[in-house]
């Protein structure tokens, strides 16, 4: 079974409600995204070395959208998911440009800045 690995954005700084077109090269920058496609304004696809990514805006009013509009949706080999979602929220999180909720199979990992336990 495939497992699902999302990670929600925001920006660490909020201000406002950012563009999927101004994180998108950020985001491809901290993961080395290559490859990147544009399908319009909606989303974003990038190959990462073992992952590929689908970034996408979700603004939402409540939380945890509303302060994460950023959605990163995560593929990898079947087994790999978890150590790679984990992976790539460090990368994210070290980066200090984000504020990054890690969700395995819809359920809150890790979080930057909130409890996963208040979820």
């Amino acid at each position: 079974m495939t497992r699902d690995v999302v990670l929600l954005l925001g920006t660490a700084q909020p201000d406002g409600s950012p563009s999927l077109q101004r994180i998108a090269p950020e985001v491809a920058r901290v993961l080395d995204l290559k490859d990147l496609r544009t399908g319009d304004h909606r989303y974003v696809i990038g190959d990462g070395e073992d992952f590929k990514a689908w970034l996408s805006f979700h603004p939402e009013d409540e939380e945890p959208h509303l302060s994460h509009p950023i959605w990163v949706d995560v593929a990898t080999e079947k087994g790999a998911e978890y150590e790679v979602g984990r992976r790539l929220f460090q990368l994210l999180a070290d980066s200090d440009r984000f504020r990054v909720v890690l969700f395995l199979d819809w359920n809150c990992d890790r979080s930057t800045h909130l409890s996963c336990q208040d979820w």
